[in-house]
């Protein structure tokens, strides 16, 4: 499906979106001017947020009230090959990080020599794939040296193309994840592959105003509903965008099921944790 994502990155907007610190609009559709020399200049992560290795980037939001330690791997929509480009959600991931109070590592897609797109193919999955994993395992080690800790829950958040791409890894369970969250897009044509006790609930996302992918997200909860996925859906009126209430009801809901499945439940009154006894 690599050609049908190509071909949605062009249709979806030829201009770059308004970013808040609700939600950060997809700029994989924006012209691709050449790189000026103050473009070549700038490092691949934004200054709001940390390098960790080359094209890998990552920032420390710290922990919510109850101290569990959360990471969420990003996966971006399509990039264009100017330094500088993937600034916008970078910036937007370190505010939900903060707000949320989570750990976010952002790696980047392979290049396909117009820009960074994440493998939807099978071909592209078998030759791209080994090498995403392989480097995914290495940079979240890295972090958590450079963090000082383990982490307690991981999920996984994709986007657009990130999205097409994170819903084949949740459905194959190719990933160690706790969770995903999956926005503007889904593919609903993967083949399951993942044994009930793997399978991570899955949060999707449907921008109901952006007609070029609402009906794959739709397609992609309808098809977790088939086969009895643990999965929850909303719809918002909102566009081509990582939108703030999506993340804060996301978020929420799989460390909840997280929870759930660790045995812990909030001890009223104290703001503390109890774990369950069978």
């Amino acid at each position: 499906m690599n050609c049908f994502v190509r071909v949605l990155a062009v249709a979806v907007v030829f201009t770059f979106a308004f970013v808040s610190t609700e939600a950060v609009a997809d700029t994989e559709n924006a012209p691709k001017a050449k790189a000026s020399k103050t473009d070549a200049a700038k490092p691949y992560c934004a200054p709001e947020v940390s390098e960790l290795s080359n094209h890998v980037c990552y920032f420390d939001g710290g922990a919510p009230a109850d101290g569990r330690k959360t990471l969420v791997v990003y996966l971006h929509g399509s990039l264009a090959l100017n330094p500088g480009f993937f600034y916008m959600q970078q910036r937007a991931m370190a505010i939900h990080a903060k707000k949320h109070g989570f750990t976010v590592l952002m790696p980047t897609s392979p290049s396909d020599g117009v820009g960074y797109v994440w493998p939807t193919s099978q071909t592209a999955q078998a030759e791209q794939e080994p090498a995403i994993l392989s480097g995914l395992k290495t940079a979240r080690a890295a972090l958590e040296r450079k963090v000082g800790h383990a982490f307690d829950e991981t999920f996984v958040v994709g986007f657009s193309s990130g999205a097409y791409y994170g819903s084949s890894l949740a459905v194959r369970s190719a990933l160690d994840a706790d969770g995903y969250i999956v926005l503007a897009g889904g593919s609903s044509w993967t083949k399951d592959d993942a044994k009930k006790h793997n399978r991570a609930p899955i949060f999707v996302g449907v921008s109901a105003a952006d007609p070029q992918t609402a009906g794959h997200s739709r397609g992609f909860a309808s098809a977790l509903a088939a086969k009895g996925w643990p999965f929850k859906v909303e719809e918002r009126d909102v566009g081509h965008m990582v939108d703030g209430t999506f993340m804060a009801h996301g978020i929420t809901w799989l460390r909840e099921r997280k929870q759930a499945r660790d045995g812990i439940t909030h001890a009223a009154g104290t703001g503390g944790d109890v774990r369950a006894t069978e």
